[in-house]
């Protein structure tokens, strides 16, 4: 056979960790590295748990501190520049740092090369954060791998992942070859005896107590019986509880007085050990307490050794011992256990045709058949995988884009107005409403029925603008809350909700879908006036780009120009006043909404042509590069904490305000300046939107057509409210804006 050439790298717990996926890892790269060629290159980044690590074989090529995300970015990077062409990776939510092991979401999502994914774990029941991390590894991955067919019905039913993504694999084990079980007994000094085994790492899951328990009645008719527990106790079990559970299992072994016929073996055994105690033992026994496990690496081991076995019905144990593979007892039934090993164990023929149809099922998980099935699964996704043109998609297309596509929006929308949060995808009718929300999502719909004509949009609009209306007082003030009962709950709004509505007035007045529109918006824009130069940074830069708008449609109005050059000029001199050459910003803190301001002054160059407005623009907008840019995405101030000057930056919440502002941000850059650079910038952030961010989560749900109203350190919201959802729909209306003018082809 001839050898093909292709280079791999592998990720996952690694031996010498003691560990059942790194004992999988090893064995499959070692597997896998037999049956490609010379040339090839297969190699290790390995998993630590601890400061120390371990004393690696050298195909580890990097370790990757579970907890500390930096690795995983240095990971992909170092993968992306390396010769590999594809990736496999052992999934185990555990294994990984972060909420649900999310850390590794930061790592696949910068890969630019194939990625196959093995999931040790897939949940019946996930939490949302879990079943959110299964289904981006699987969007970002080529293949996913599982190791039963009831993993792959749970990822078709419960994930929604497409059936052709899936395939199966048997769990691979050592090729067993039959030998006489008496020469092992031999070598234990237990040639005569009755074994019954069970290995694995120890602790209070593995239900040993069971069989403890099962063994009087057992021993009562075979005295010579001997039951091996083999294995040392988990090391996570071990430094977070001692050895509480295997003193226990002792105590329980002396009360029963069994100290004659039970052996604890506290170690990690070597391969060859293991494999003569497998070869000695009459019947094994798995009698895990948990239904929910989806495999076993030890089950794999003794059916592929043709043993007979007793197990509790796991959902492994149910699917690889159908068909006579085995007996099944229910949980912790030590009677039903006491006889069925009797029965076994009196019936030496039933025990033969059991171990005959184990060896049997067993030869197809050698690892010699095993890792072909992997490495053929590889062969066929480098083939049809293209690779990828640059790290997080810097060559992107409008077929990338969701379609804009309203329907949470109108979910949210009742006859009043946009409610303000959810629960989940319902609208919270105890949030009531507010004009900060209203005002954007009737710029939003405006925006959507000049560029698209989206009859949704003509739709929504009105009762945004009815509601903007209602909030204004005589004065020409906003108010910015109302509860469901349409009861103001507040007599003047803040400056940030009067800059929204300034803002969203302004562009109505430019591009209104009818003459009345224009009317309405022109009298509200008109009556808030005075009160514009009483406005706070970001109100004001809000309301700037009002006064844009507006001056886009009434050019000649000297009155207008002048209110936007006082209140562009407060920017700029803010700006002078705290600057210095390590901090260029206009406060003393970086927090929410920030693109808006650096945006406000690159619209206002458009009216006025004053230098000074661009060169603030750029300076402020290069020093939120400095500060939100990191490993190729879009790392946004977090909301628990900000940015204070001198002080550490906070890295969660994340909001998507702040994203849809970084990606307007560079959008007015990008029309001003007609560098190319900040168009790239400008879909960098917006694909923050869609996973690429510090935790490779996507917040638009693609299913509900909303968006979440946050990245925390333990993933995204479950929550998609108003101001979340018309972030990105509004972040998306620039992405097709710009793809109209310039394809997106750079």
């Amino acid at each position: 056979m001839v050898k093909k050439n292709l280079n791999i790298a592998f990720i996952g717990n690694y031996l010498p960790r003691i560990c059942g996926i790194a004992t999988f890892t090893t064995d499959l790269c070692e597997a896998t590295a037999k049956l490609v060629s010379s040339k090839s290159h297969v190699f290790v980044m390995a998993m630590n748990d601890n400061e120390n690590g371990y004393n690696y074989p050298p195909r580890v090529t990097f370790t990757i501190d579970q907890a500390m995300q930096k690795d995983y970015f240095e990971a992909a990077n170092l993968i992306n520049t390396s010769n590999a062409d594809i990736v496999c990776i052992q999934h185990e939510y555990g294994i990984f740092g972060g909420w649900d092991g999310i850390y590794i979401l930061s790592l696949i999502s910068r890969l630019n090369i194939p990625v196959v994914v093995t999931l040790h774990t897939v949940l019946k029941s996930p939490t949302p954060n879990q079943k959110k991390i299964i289904q981006e590894i699987a969007a970002r991955s080529s293949k996913i791998i599982v190791m039963c067919n009831l993993a792959v019905q749970f990822l078709k039913d419960i994930y929604g992942i497409k059936p052709e993504k899936i395939a199966m694999i048997p769990h691979g084990t050592p090729d067993f070859t039959l030998l006489d079980t008496i020469q092992h007994k031999k070598r234990f000094k237990l040639e005569g005896r009755n074994i019954l085994l069970t290995f694995g790492l120890l602790g209070p899951n593995k239900g040993i107590e069971t069989v403890i328990k099962a063994l009087p009645g057992v021993v009562a008719d075979f005295p010579d019986l001997i039951y091996v527990i083999l294995g040392s106790t988990h090391p996570n079990i071990k430094r977070e509880y001692g050895e509480q559970y295997r003193a226990s299992l002792i105590r329980l072994v002396e009360k029963l007085k069994l100290n004659s016929n039970v052996v604890f073996d506290n170690r990690f055994v070597a391969i060859d050990e293991l494999y003569s105690w497998l070869q000695a033992a009459d019947i094994y026994i798995t009698p895990y307490i948990n239904e929910a496990q989806i495999v076993s690496g030890t089950l794999a081991y003794a059916v592929s050794a043709g043993k007979a076995i007793v197990s509790t019905p796991y959902w492994y144990a149910k699917e690889l011992l159908s068909d006579g593979r085995g007996r099944l007892i229910d949980f912790y039934d030590s009677e039903k256990l006491t006889l069925v090993l009797k029965d076994i164990l009196t019936n030496k023929s039933e025990m033969k045709k059991m171990q005959k149809k184990t060896r049997s099922f067993g030869r197809q998980m050698f690892w010699g058949k095993v890792s072909k099935i992997y490495l053929d699964n590889f062969m066929e996704v480098v083939k049809n995988t293209p690779k990828r043109k640059g790290v997080l998609n810097t060559s992107l297309s409008l077929l990338r884009l969701p379609l804009f596509d309203l329907t949470h929006m109108k979910r949210l929308t009742d006859s009043t107005g946009l409610i303000q949060h959810a629960k989940y995808i319902i609208p919270d009718r105890n949030t009531g409403y507010c004009l900060d929300d209203n005002a954007r999502a009737m710029m939003l719909c405006a925006e959507a029925y000049y560029l698209l004509k989206n009859a949704d949009a003509k739709k929504l609009l009105s009762n945004y603008m009815s509601f903007t209306h209602y909030m204004q007082t005589p004065d020409g003030q906003f108010r910015n809350f109302m509860d469901y009962q349409r009861r103001y709950l507040d007599d003047t709004g803040s400056d940030d909700s009067f800059g929204r509505a300034m803002q969203a007035l302004g562009y109505l007045i430019w591009r209104p879908p009818t003459d009345s529109y224009r009317s309405l918006a022109v009298d509200c824009f008109r009556k808030a006036l005075p009160h514009v130069n009483k406005l706070n940074l970001r109100g004001k830069a809000l309301a700037i780009l009002g006064l844009v708008s507006y001056l886009r449609c009434f050019q000649a109005d000297e009155g207008i120009s002048f209110l936007l050059k006082e209140c562009a000029d407060h920017l700029v001199n803010m700006y002078n006043n705290r600057k210095d050459p390590d901090w260029k910003w206009f406060e003393d803190i970086l927090c929410y909404d920030n693109g808006i301001i650096s945006t406000a002054l690159f619209q206002t160059y458009t009216i006025l042509h004053d230098e000074r407005y661009l060169k603030t623009a750029k300076e402020t907008l290069d020093f939120l590069v400095e500060n939100t840019f990191k490993y190729g995405h879009l790392s946004i101030i977090g909301s628990n904490g900000w940015y204070r000057k001198n002080e550490k930056r906070a890295k969660f919440d994340q909001q998507p305000i702040d994203a849809s502002a970084m990606t307007l941000a560079f959008q007015s850059a990008y029309r001003v300046t007609n560098d190319s650079e900040y168009l790239r910038k400008m879909k960098t952030s917006f694909y923050w939107f869609m996973g690429e961010n510090d935790m490779g989560m996507s917040l638009y749900d693609y299913e509900t057509k909303g968006c979440s109203d946050g990245l925390m350190r333990e993933g995204v919201s479950s929550n998609q409210g108003g101001e979340s959802t018309v972030s990105f729909f509004t972040a998306l209306l620039a992405m097709i804006e710009e793809y109209e003018v310039e394809n997106l082809n750079i």
